[in-house]
């Protein structure tokens, strides 16, 4: 029998509920999923996440994970092998439409964040008829450090940025932490010549300059991100 749980991105799932202060930092591929018997069915891709990327879609099944058969698993553990620290390879067996592949990626560092529907009301005047564009804003406001948004959620679902007519209630802001610049790295210069007064040349060392870093609610269920 298969269970729902709360909400997921590209980790796995938990059967708990999604309150309106969740909040949680892990490593993991974007994706809102069921778990059952027979392994983890995909119901919703965030964009631009690295199931996304792979080209993983809602109806996917995912069979095995880094070579675990999740049949042989317990429902509620599954979702543990889709998690795991940020950088760190994972390959999918993935059933689609009577057809198996595979695909394999890595985990992004992902930022969960619930969005009060109170604030959201109080920002905007209004607990209805608000629009995607409206709640991504505010939740660009409530961003980590360090992170930046990738979308929103409502009863673990990913929103359209084009949606419309939307409530306050039970939204989720996902944001993915930001990629590190690449550092330069200083090296030494050699055998450069300076003019001399005396018409004679010496070397000089010169060394480059080192870069700068520069709740679920009411009957409706609530998906853990992955």
């Amino acid at each position: 029998m298969k269970r729902v749980i709360n909400y997921l991105f590209a980790a796995t799932m938990f059967a708990a509920v999604a309150t309106a202060e969740e909040s949680e930092i892990f490593g993991g591929l974007g994706v809102s999923i069921w778990t059952g018997s027979n392994g983890v069915k995909i119901v919703g891709v965030m964009p631009g996440s690295p199931a996304d990327g792979v080209g993983l879609r809602a109806g996917d099944l995912i069979v095995s994970i880094n070579g675990t058969d999740l049949s042989a698993v317990n429902p509620e553990e599954q979702t543990s092998y889709l998690r795991g620290k940020a950088g760190t390879s994972i390959k999918l067996v993935v059933k689609r439409n009577g057809n198996i592949f595979s695909v394999s990626t890595k985990r992004i560092g992902i930022s969960v964040q619930s969005l009060n529907a109170k604030e959201i009301s109080d920002w905007y005047g209004k607990d209805k008829d608000l629009t995607a564009e409206e709640i991504s804003y505010l939740a660009s406001k409530k961003t980590d450090e360090g992170y930046e948004l990738l979308g929103i959620m409502q009863y673990g679902m990913p929103i359209s940025r084009s949606a419309e007519n939307l409530s306050a209630q039970t939204f989720t802001q996902i944001s993915v932490q930001k990629a590190e610049e690449a550092k330069p790295e200083a090296k030494p210069i050699q055998n450069e010549k300076e003019p001399s007064l005396s018409g004679k040349t010496k070397d000089v060392r010169l060394v480059n300059v080192k870069g700068v870093r520069v709740k679920k609610q009411g009957k409706a269920p609530a998906y853990r991100l992955r």
